[in-house]
């Protein structure tokens, strides 16, 4: 069976035809992400494959990170959340926008009348609701619904808003326990209004993607990549894109396994705009209960991935103190802008070496129209001035027009309207060899105008100080790498400190470390050395240059496998549809203690049972029957595997007793698309 691999992240989008019998890749190509047009990139992707193989494919799969990008940067539909069981005193005491996301203007408190057990149960009055509140209502694109108690008495709140909503309004509504099943229903409702909010976003994928294979005639099956490392068919990801948050991580690291299988390591993810790290434990990815990302704070269950600002992409600064740093913010490396607008780019770099610039600040840099605005009416008269002023190419920060226009562009950076060109580790790879695909001049320019700020010895040949300035950027990644991947050791083997940020003695011992491997430095009275026997996996495009020495700092074994630059495209064909599902079952006790009933809750129904063994028989059946279902409902075809666990909760008291608090039943069903 042969399969396409497609994976839009930030900079490239990568694609493979990939053999699923024969587990190899066949082809594999990468191309320039158009944010504006995403089946402009896509197509170019499937245009770099071969026509014969394409014309064999089975199945199209895809992951991506532009769920990821709109949670950082607070991006999407505009939804409202309507929370069953709460108050407005409430939703302030916690903060629900600092601590889970939700905007207070976005969330609708509303009572709830039933009890904690689900045996009783009352319907909201919604005709007479959404005729008080038609105005908060009418202001939105889509709906997030979540209801306390929801998991004991079968979402009654949700199901009959969902049903009336979508009848009155005519738009989306999603019900928080189709995307989320732990108790906290506030977490449950910011779960729900995030997938409310991501709607369009995955919308405009799926459609690119569409548009792309039926441009080219190719009636193929689309599935996407969920942030378990899973899949789902297509139209179950527009019903449920917040499954997408962390979805090319997850593939990054599916294909590292798939590429290079290794039982305990580490795959290190480097692309163009971030780095992701995961842990994988006997072969299998740690797994989070409930992803972070941005302000958000979900229960969306996925791979446990650590990111940073780092990547090909990452700008190179120089501080008030003269030293150069990688700042997180992603720019247009020289070498690629050059490529892209020849003459511009250059010509605003000599400019900047001819006026023998010393400022610290980056005026070398150039701004460019990264995408066209949809509505110029929200911007001031100086932003828009800048934006015709940019529509036909990149403007160096010395040009004199921009001093005339004295416009602010933080506004237009920040949305990603704008962005800049400048010196990156890309172009310091261009200076050093180690990838020159694209203009290896516009880099050593880059690195002069650097060189006019730094402090150097001006006896000292040009090309000397360049490889330095290389050299450089290249530790500044290397250093930060090796930090950020002893984090990660270090939370693993204590989970405790998973959650916080480490104590600044920690960094520093890091720190310390690297500079010692970095220097060769003898050994001292006491050292604090961080090994790890951990396999390194190293994929992303510029892994083979940064990763190395960063795993012989370790004293690790590393691999970069065959295909490593394209490893999340392979993770996105490999991938299979797995569901996890979780019956509880709690004990109902008399005024005495004793137990007398078995109260058995999923997210569709409520039931008692008098013998431990009939709720948990019960419990199992309807665990695996709601996971297979759902298996199928995400695309899963033929036969659906599945296994079930009883995991049993208890108290012990100090006279050596226990006593049973619940018991959690869980199926994971698995099939094929």
């Amino acid at each position: 069976m042969i399969g396409i691999g497609i994976d839009t992240g930030g900079t490239f989008t990568d694609g493979v035809v990939y053999d699923m019998n024969a587990r190899k890749v066949l082809a594999s190509c990468k191309t320039l992400t158009t944010h504006d047009n995403l089946s402009a990139c896509i197509g170019a992707a499937l245009d770099k494959l071969p026509a014969e193989e394409l014309a064999r494919a089975q199945r199209v799969s895809l992951s991506t990170t532009l769920a990821t990008n709109a949670c950082v940067e607070g991006k999407g539909g505009h939804a409202k959340l309507v929370i069953v069981g709460t108050t407005d005193a409430l939703l302030k005491h916690i903060d629900v926008t600092r601590t889970y996301g939700i905007p207070y203007s976005d969330v609708l408190a509303l009572p709830f009348d039933g009890s904690a057990d689900g045996s009783r149960a009352v319907a909201p009055d919604w005709p007479s609701i959404c005729d008080e509140h038609d105005d908060f209502f009418s202001d939105a694109d889509s709906f997030g619904i979540a209801g306390i108690y929801a998991l004991n008495n079968g979402a009654i709140a949700e199901r009959t808003g969902a049903e009336y909503l979508e009848g009155r309004y005519g738009k989306p509504v999603v019900m928080a326990t189709s995307v989320a099943t732990s108790l906290n229903v506030i977490e449950r409702g910011a779960t729900a209004l995030l997938n409310a909010r991501l709607i369009p976003v995955i919308d405009e994928f799926i459609h690119a993607m569409e548009a792309a294979l039926e441009k080219r005639r190719l009636d193929i099956p689309i599935t996407i990549v969920r942030s378990n490392g899973s899949l789902m068919s297509a139209r179950f990801a527009q019903s449920s894109p917040v499954e997408t948050i962390v979805s090319g991580p997850a593939a990054s690291a599916v294909g590292a396994l798939s590429l290079a299988e290794s039982g305990e390591s580490l795959v290190v993810d480097i692309g163009g705009t971030t780095s992701d790290i995961c842990v994988v434990h006997s072969g299998r990815p740690v797994s989070s209960a409930g992803i972070r990302i941005g302000r958000w704070r979900t229960q969306v269950k996925g791979a446990d991935i650590d990111t940073i600002g780092l990547g090909g992409d990452s700008a190179v600064r120089i501080t008030q103190a003269r030293k150069l740093e990688l700042s997180p913010r992603r720019v247009l490396p020289l070498c690629m802008a050059s490529t892209r607008w020849p003459n511009v780019v250059k010509d605003a770099l000599e400019m900047y070496l001819d006026r023998m610039m010393a400022d610290y600040h980056s005026y070398y840099q150039l701004l460019y129209l990264a995408k066209a605005p949809e509505n110029l009416e929200r911007y001031n008269d100086a932003e828009r001035a800048f934006l015709e002023l940019v529509a036909d190419g990149p403007v160096g920060l010395l040009d004199h027009r921009l001093g005339y226009l004295a416009v602010d562009t933080s506004r237009l950076e920040n949305e990603g309207t704008i962005m800049r060109c400048g010196m990156t580790p890309t172009d310091a790879m261009h200076l050093k060899g180690d990838f020159t695909d694209f203009d290896v001049e516009a880099s050593r320019l880059g690195a002069l105008c650097l060189l006019q700020t730094l402090e150097h010895n001006s006896e000292t040949p040009d090309q000397v100080l360049i490889d330095q300035v290389a050299d450089s950027i290249y530790d500044l990644a290397k250093r930060k790498l090796h930090h950020q991947i002893a984090r990660v050791l270090v939370q693993d083997r204590y989970p405790a400190l998973r959650d916080q940020e480490l104590s600044p003695q920690i960094d520093a011992l890091i720190d310390d470390a690297w500079e010692r491997f970095r220097t060769n430095a003898p050994a001292r009275p006491f050292d604090i050395d961080f090994t790890t026997s951990m396999t390194l996996i190293g994929i992303g495009a510029p892994t083979h240059v940064f990763l190395p020495d960063v795993a012989h700092a370790f004293k690790a074994p590393y691999v970069v496998p065959d295909h490593a630059e394209v490893a999340n495209a392979v993770g996105a064909i490999c991938a299979c549809v797995t569901v996890e599902e979780t019956v509880h079952i709690t004990p109902h006790r008399t005024g005495g203690g004793i137990i007398d009933s078995y109260n058995v809750s999923s997210r569709e129904s409520s039931s008692v049972f008098k013998s431990e063994q009939d709720a948990i028989e019960y419990a199992r059946t309807e665990a695996e029957r709601i996971a297979r279902d759902e298996a199928r409902r995400r695309g899963a075809h033929g036969s659906v595997s599945c296994e079930t666990d009883v995991e049993k909760h208890v108290l012990h008291f100090v006279d050596a007793s226990t006593a049973p608090v619940e018991w959690l039943v869980t199926a994971v069903a698995q099939g094929s698309c």
